[in-house]
């Protein structure tokens, strides 16, 4: 009985032995794919929320947020290519969503105006939040505008971007809607100081 015991434990220990070292393996071999993609996705992105004929230079350090609920991990300066001249920033934000963080992209303009916001990443509840990125969901039915849609033209110094206030909330997910709504701001506001400060 003891035998047979010591065989059981041997044999699952060894199991799990090759199972890890299998995982380990799997891991090594996405984990550039996976990098790839995520680069792939940023690059579209940044060209979403800031549209145009724009170089997108990345700072070697984030601007700082002024919220603790609010990270800033990247900071990309947009340059325009005619003039040469650095008209506003995109940020990587991440906020803490109603299941998991949401990690989205806001650019502003020099002038505070948002030209666009795209989430990258998240995991709201579905058919509720997680309708914040879907492009048919509209907040507004008649003028056929998005949640994130709604966001563009908005000023980030002259509008508070509070749901049910200036935002329109998506229906059930006020948590969401209020999370993307402070993330847009805060980065923005961070945006502007920036700018402001390096004389741009």
């Amino acid at each position: 009985m003891k035998n047979n015991v010591f065989k059981f434990a041997v044999t699952l220990g060894l199991i799990s032995a090759i199972t890890g070292l299998a995982l380990a393996v799997v891991f090594q071999i996405t984990k550039p794919i996976i990098a790839a993609q995520d680069a792939k996705a940023l690059e579209r992105g940044l060209s979403e929320v800031f549209p145009g004929n724009y170089e997108f230079i990345k700072l070697d350090k984030p601007i700082q947020s002024s919220d603790q609920s609010v990270t800033i991990d990247e900071s990309f300066l947009v340059k325009d290519k005619a003039s040469g001249k650095n008209i506003g920033m995109v940020v990587k934000v991440v906020v803490p969503g109603s299941q998991a963080p949401i990690e989205m992209l806001v650019g502003v303009k020099s002038d505070g105006t948002v030209s666009g916001v795209k989430i990258l990443k998240m995991n709201e509840t579905a058919g509720l939040g997680s309708n914040a990125d879907n492009p048919k969901y509209y907040v507004n039915k008649k003028d056929k505008i998005t949640f994130l849609g709604q966001f563009v033209n908005k000023n980030v110094i002259k509008d508070k971007l509070v749901p049910k206030e200036d935002i329109i909330a998506m229906t059930g997910a006020t948590i969401t809607s209020t999370a993307v709504s402070k993330g847009v701001k805060v980065a923005g506001e961070a945006i502007v100081s920036y700018l402001k400060e390096a004389g741009q």
